[in-house]
C-alpha cells in the first residue's frame, strides 16, 4: 500500500500502521456490518433477575471480599457538554423560544451552577438587572455557552456542578470521587479511579479532584488514587469522502477522528485491578438518592466474585487434573449461570476455551424508551450458535421486518453500569485486545465545513470490544441510571436534594 508522503507522515505521528490504515479503509468500502439477531434477551433468557435472598449473598461476598482485593473505578470522562446544551445553543442561534430554553429559564434558579454563573454575569453586566426579554436571555447564553464567557459547550461534562448541596454544590468528578468511597474502598485502603479525558483538560481534572479529596477525604484514613489517560491517537480513524477516497481540508491536510468509545479498550487494557467497575461520567445521582446505587454495585460485585471464584476452580480442575472434573457440574453451572448449553462432546479443551477468558456482569434496566444499546442474543452463522451482546440499533437490519421486530421487543436498555474480571485464573492479566470483534465498526455520517463526509468508529467499548468475554446481565432497578444528557436532566428527582 503506497501513501502520498503528508498521510504516510500522519499516520506516523498518530502511531497507526499502514496495516491499520487499510483495514479501515477496507471497513468504510463494506460499510456499518449487520448483525443477526436471534432474539432478545429477557429475564429467565439471557437476563438474571436477582432476588433479596440471593443480592444479600452477593452484598455480604463483595463486602468481606472487597478489602483483599483491587478495584479500580473505570469512567469515561472525555466528553464535552456540547450535547448538554445543544437545546439553549439552538435558541441562542435562532432567537426562537424551544421548549428546552423555555423551561431552562424558567427553572434557572433551581440549576447547580446558577449561583456561580449569576454573580460573575451580573459583575460582567451589571447594567442586566434580569433576564426578562429576548436581548438579555441572548446576552446570559453567550456568556454561558461561549468562549466569550464561561464557555459551557466546550467545557467536560465532569466538570460542570451537577447537584446542589447546602455548603457547595458538587460536579459529576465531585460525585463519581464520593461514590468510589462508598463502594470501591479496597485493598490497603485505597480507592481507585480512573478518569479517562480529554489531554485538553487534564490538569483541569486533577486540580479538582486533588482539591476535593484534600477538602472532603483528609482525615478519612482512606488514600485516593487518581489516574487519567488520554484515548490513544493511534485510535484514531481516517475520515473519507462518500467516494472512498481520503478527504482533504482546503489546506490538503488529511482529517483524522476520535475512534469512539471502543478506543478506550485500550486504555481499560492497561487497568492494574482485580475487578474493575465501568460507568459513564454523566450517570449520577445526588447523594440523597445513592443508596440503591450503592447496593447494586455491590450486588453486581459479589456476583461476579461468585462467579468468578466457580469458574476458577473449574479451570484449575481441568488444566491440573482433568481426569476428577465433573463435567456434568461444569455443563450445569454454564447452564443455569451463561444460559449456554454445551454439547456432549465439548470435553476438557473446549470447556478451558470457554472458560478462559475476561468476565463481565452488566447491569440492565427496564426499557423506558431509552435510544441507546440493548441486550440480544445474536447468531454466528459460521460457528452455528448464539451468544449474549450489547447490540446497537444502528448494527441491526431494519429493512428485514423479522430483524426490526425482534428490536422494537426489546425489555431492556443497556445503562453502561458493568464490572469485570480482567485476570485468568492464575492471576494473569488477560490481552483484552484479543477479545475484540475487529468488524463490528460503525460508519457515521459528519459534515465539514458545510462538506458532508464519513467517518469511522471502532467497535463499542461495551459492544463489539468485549465481543469474546463472558457475559451475564443482571437486571438492575431504573433508580441506578441517572444520565444528564441534556441540561434539563438536572431538575429531575433523582438530581435534587
Amino acid at each position: 500500500m503506497r501513501l502520498e508522503p503528508k498521510l504516510k507522515e500522519e499516520i506516523e505521528r498518530r502511531g497507526i500502521t499502514k496495516e491499520m490504515l487499510a483495514h479501515q479503509m477496507l471497513a468504510f468500502v463494506k460499510g456499518t456490518p449487520t448483525i443477526t439477531l436471534d432474539r432478545i434477551a429477557t429475564l429467565g433468557d439471557g437476563i438474571v433477575e436477582i432476588n433479596s435472598y440471593d443480592r444479600s449473598k452477593y452484598m455480604n461476598i463483595y463486602n468481606i471480599k472487597q478489602t483483599e482485593i483491587d478495584i479500580c473505578k473505570f469512567t469515561p470522562a472525555s466528553g464535552l457538554a456540547s450535547r448538554m446544551f445543544k437545546g439553549l445553543a439552538e435558541f441562542y442561534n435562532t432567537k426562537t423560544n424551544n421548549p428546552m430554553s423555555k423551561y431552562f429559564f424558567n427553572n434557572l434558579h433551581k440549576f447547580p451552577f446558577y449561583k456561580d454563573i449569576i454573580i460573575e454575569f451580573h459583575r460582567v453586566h451589571p447594567q442586566i438587572k434580569k433576564l426578562d426579554n429576548l436581548i438579555n436571555k441572548l446576552t446570559f447564553l453567550n456568556f454561558i455557552l461561549s468562549d466569550e464567557g464561561l464557555n459551557y459547550q466546550k467545557t467536560p461534562k465532569g466538570l460542570i456542578k451537577f447537584h446542589q448541596y447546602d455548603i457547595d454544590n458538587k460536579s459529576a468528578l465531585e460525585e463519581q470521587i464520593d461514590e468510589g468511597y462508598h463502594y470501591a474502598i479496597c485493598k490497603n485502603q485505597n480507592v481507585n479511579i480512573h478518569f479517562t479525558v480529554s489531554p485538553l483538560f487534564i490538569e483541569d481534572f486533577k486540580k479538582k479532584a486533588d482539591d476535593y479529596i484534600a477538602a472532603n477525604y483528609g482525615d478519612s484514613g482512606v488514600t485516593f488514587n487518581i489516574s487519567y489517560s488520554i484515548q490513544k491517537p493511534s485510535t484514531d480513524t481516517i475520515a473519507l469522502n462518500y467516494d472512498n477516497t481520503p478527504f482533504k481540508d482546503e489546506n490538503g491536510n488529511y482529517l483524522f477522528r476520535a475512534g469512539g468509545h471502543g478506543a478506550l479498550i485500550e486504555n481499560l487494557n492497561e487497568i492494574e485491578a482485580d475487578l474493575i467497575f465501568v460507568k459513564n461520567i454523566d450517570n449520577v445521582s445526588h447523594q440523597n438518592h445513592m443508596e440503591e446505587t450503592i447496593k447494586y454495585k455491590q450486588v453486581l460485585g459479589g456476583k461476579l466474585l461468585f462467579l468468578q471464584e466457580r469458574i476458577y476452580g473449574f479451570l484449575k480442575t481441568l488444566t491440573e487434573t482433568p481426569e476428577e472434573a465433573n463435567m456434568q457440574e461444569i455443563r450445569f453451572f454454564l447452564m443455569e449461570n451463561f444460559f449456554v448449553t454445551m454439547e456432549e462432546d465439548c470435553g476438557v479443551d473446549c470447556l478451558i476455551e470457554f472458560l478462559n477468558r475476561p468476565i463481565r456482569v452488566c447491569g440492565m434496566i427496564k426499557n423506558q424508551g431509552d435510544a441507546g444499546g440493548g441486550p440480544f442474543w445474536i447468531k454466528d452463522e459460521e460457528k452455528g450458535t448464539s451468544s449474549l451482546q450489547i447490540i446497537e440499533s444502528a448494527q441491526i437490519n431494519k429493512d428485514e421486518p423479522e430483524q426490526k421486530e425482534i428490536m422494537y421487543q426489546a425489555t431492556h436498555f443497556n445503562p453502561v453500569d458493568i464490572v469485570c474480571s480482567v485476570k485468568d485464573f492464575k492471576g494473569n492479566k488477560f490481552d483484552l485486545t484479543k477479545y475484540i470483534n475487529h468488524d463490528a465498526v460503525f460508519i457515521t455520517d459528519k459534515t465539514v465545513n458545510g462538506i458532508k463526509i464519513k467517518g469511522l468508529e471502532l467497535p463499542g467499548l461495551w459492544n463489539g470490544a468485549m465481543h469474546d468475554w463472558l457475559t451475564i446481565f443482571v437486571e438492575v432497578p431504573i433508580e441506578t441510571f441517572n444520565p444528564v444528557k441534556t441540561v434539563t436532566d438536572l431538575l429531575s428527582p433523582m438530581h435534587q436534594a
